[in-house]
């Protein structure tokens, strides 16, 4: 793997957890998220992971893309894995339950990761003295 892509990769994490802390810094007010049939839909995380993605691929300047989406489909993953596993009150969760409440949110984050990461490279392309700079 370039050492670039790599570092995409540390950047777009970084600017998730960074999101993640100022979500979790300003509870209420940057964690609302509006409910639809389809389940919440988090706008401040969605803003967060076109953000990530963005500054991944504006470091990892090409090939970014596949891997903006699979980051997030790896942390999608993990997420329901570990909402399957967790104790709840009442009836017991399911995967089809899960999916159902977040599939509104999947498919944006998803889509956005590669938005994001479409938007960063270019904008890495456009700029070629930081290019330049970087390499």
């Amino acid at each position: 793997m370039d050492k670039r892509i790599l570092w995409g990769c540390v950047g777009a994490l970084g600017t998730l957890l960074l999101f993640g802390l100022a979500a979790h810094l300003f509870a209420a007010r940057l964690n609302q998220a509006w409910m639809t049939p389809l389940g919440e839909l988090p706008l401040f995380d969605l803003l967060g992971v076109l953000t990530a993605m963005a500054v991944g691929a504006a470091i990892a300047r090409r090939r970014f893309r596949t891997i903006a989406v699979a980051l997030m489909a790896v942390l999608w993953l993990m997420t329901l894995f570990v909402l399957a596993l967790s104790p709840m009150p009442g009836e017991p969760v399911t995967l089809p339950t899960l999916l159902k409440y977040n599939a509104l949110a999947i498919v944006l984050t998803l889509g956005l990761a590669w938005l994001g990461a479409w938007l960063g490279e270019r904008w890495a392309g456009r700029h070629p003295a930081m290019a330049a700079s970087q390499g």
